[in-house]
């Protein structure tokens, strides 16, 4: 008979691997249906040294920052990227799970 331990983890690992097997999947999924990410009518603009000297006026080097970091965040939700940001999300998400779930076991042991 399995002690209540093993069992345990043998529940923690087939959580995990379920948790990588979806994300992955719907990583995957995602991948080849993202179509192309719209173009922005403002691109040419906001890549100007007009626009970047108007924020730069507004709101200093801190603005600037703001609205490269914005962009990219952005980024990280359109197209075949956000593929990649679920299969980052579902690694934290497992690892998060494993380490909880598998360490809660140890404090009985003693």
């Amino acid at each position: 008979m399995k002690s209540p331990t093993a069992r345990s983890m043998k529940r923690c690992y087939l959580t995990t691997a379920a948790i990588l097997l979806t994300g992955f999947g719907a990583g995957a999924a995602i991948y080849f249906t993202a179509g192309d990410v719209p173009e922005n009518p403002l691109e040419e603009y906001e890549n100007s040294k007009r626009f970047t000297h108007s924020v730069e006026v507004m709101g200093g080097k801190t603005a600037l920052i703001a609205n490269d970091l914005s962009k990219w965040f952005k980024g990280l939700w359109q197209g075949q990227q956000l593929a990649f940001t679920v299969a980052v999300i579902t690694v934290v998400v497992a690892v998060g799970y494993y380490f909880i779930a598998s360490g809660t076991g140890d404090d009985t042991e003693g």
